[in-house]
C-alpha cells in the first residue's frame, strides 16, 4: 500500500477514534443532568418492589388508558392524550423497564404485563371501567388484561395491533426492513446512546414531523437507555407467549375500533386479514383505515387515533 493511503487512513482512523471520545464525553457529561432536565411527566407508584410510572390526566369516566408498542414509552401518547383528556380521563404508562419505570423480576409476556399494569391502576387508585389503548404489541397486552379481568373492561381501541395470527407466521428474533433482529437492533441503539448520537440527533432518529423537537429527543434518549433495550428485547423475544389464549379469547360486546395503518396492510403478509379478525372479536367491533399512514398511527395521523377513542367512550357512556 502506499504510503499515502496508510497515511491518509491513518489520520481517518485518528478522526473516527476523536469523533467517537468526543461524542462518549459529550454522553457522560449531558446525561448528568438527565434526572433534572426530563423529570417524569406523572408520578412513580410502588407496585411491589418496584415502581412503575404513570400519568394521568383529564377527568371523566370511563378513563382511557393506553399502552405504547415495542420499545415505546408513555411520551409515544403526546400528540393524544392531551386531547382526549379535554373530555375523559386519561391514563398513559411506562411498562417495566421502560421510560421512567423501574425494571420487573417478572417475564415480559403479554399477560405479565397486563397483571402488571392491572396492579398499576389499582395501586394507583384508577377504578375502572377502563378503555383500554394499545398500540403494535401492546395490543396483545391489553387484550389479555380484558381476558382476566373482563368486568373491568368497557372498551377497546387497538391501534395497528399484531395479532397471534400474524406473529404465528414470523420468526421470534423477527428482522427489520434491513435485515437486523432485535438484538442487533439493540446493539445499534446502545451504540447510538453510548457516543451521544442519540442525544445530538434524537428528534431526526424518531423522524416524525407532528412531534416537537424537544420531546422527539427525550423519545430517543428514553428508548436508548441501557433498560429500555433490554427490556424492549426481551419483550419481542417472548411475544408469543399467550398466543393460545389470546386465539381463544374474544371481547364480547363491548364497543371496539380496530385501526388498520394502509402502509402495514399493504407491506406485511396477513396484516389486513388479521385486522379484520381483530375487528370481529367484539359484535360491536369497527375496522378503521389509516390511509397514508405507516404503522405508528398516533404519532403520524394522530387526529385517527383521536375520534376513535372518543367514539368508544361516547359509546360506553350510552350504555349507562
Amino acid at each position: 500500500m502506499p504510503r499515502t493511503l496508510i497515511r491518509a487512513a491513518g489520520t481517518s482512523l485518528a478522526m473516527v477514534a476523536a469523533v467517537a471520545a468526543f461524542g462518549a464525553t459529550y454522553e457522560i457529561v449531558a446525561g448528568s443532568t438527565d434526572q433534572s432536565t426530563y423529570p417524569p411527566a406523572g408520578r412513580l407508584v410502588d407496585v411491589g418492589g418496584y415502581r412503575m410510572h404513570l400519568d394521568c390526566r383529564g377527568e371523566g369516566s370511563p378513563t382511557v388508558v393506553m399502552d405504547a408498542g415495542l420499545g415505546g414509552s408513555s411520551l409515544d401518547w403526546s400528540l393524544v392524550q392531551a386531547d382526549v383528556a379535554l373530555t375523559t380521563r386519561v391514563c398513559s404508562y411506562d411498562r417495566a423497564g421502560m421510560g421512567w419505570s423501574d425494571a420487573s423480576p417478572q417475564p415480559r409476556t403479554p399477560g405479565h404485563i397486563a397483571e402488571e399494569l392491572h396492579s398499576l391502576l389499582r395501586m394507583a387508585g384508577v377504578p375502572g371501567p377502563y378503555v383500554l389503548v394499545g398500540h403494535s404489541l401492546a395490543g396483545k397486552n391489553i387484550r389479555m388484561l380484558a381476558s382476566a379481568h373482563p368486568d373491568e373492561v368497557a372498551g377497546m381501541v387497538l391501534v395497528d395491533a399484531r395479532s397471534e395470527h400474524v406473529d404465528a407466521l414470523t420468526p421470534r428474533a423477527e428482522a427489520d426492513a434491513f435485515g437486523l433482529t432485535l438484538s442487533m437492533q439493540g446493539s445499534l441503539y446502545a451504540l447510538a446512546r453510548r457516543f451521544g448520537v442519540a442525544r445530538a440527533f434524537g428528534a431526526s432518529l424518531v423522524g416524525e414531523p407532528l412531534v416537537p423537537p424537544a420531546i422527539a429527543t427525550e423519545m430517543a434518549l428514553l428508548q436508548t437507555q441501557t433498560a429500555a433495550i433490554d427490556e424492549t428485547t426481551r419483550e419481542g423475544l417472548v411475544r408469543a407467549t399467550d398466543d393460545a389464549t389470546l386465539a381463544s379469547s374474544t371481547l364480547g360486546s363491548i364497543p371496539l375500533a380496530v385501526i388498520a395503518a394502509s402502509a402495514s396492510m399493504a407491506e406485511i403478509p396477513n396484516w389486513s386479514t388479521a385486522q379484520r379478525e381483530l375487528a370481529a372479536l367484539s359484535t360491536r367491533g369497527r375496522l378503521v383505515i389509516a390511509e397514508h399512514s405507516g404503522h405508528a398511527v398516533h404519532i403520524e395521523q394522530p387526529r385517527i387515533v383521536i375520534d376513535a377513542i372518543r367514539q368508544v367512550v361516547s359509546e360506553v357512556r350510552a350504555e349507562r
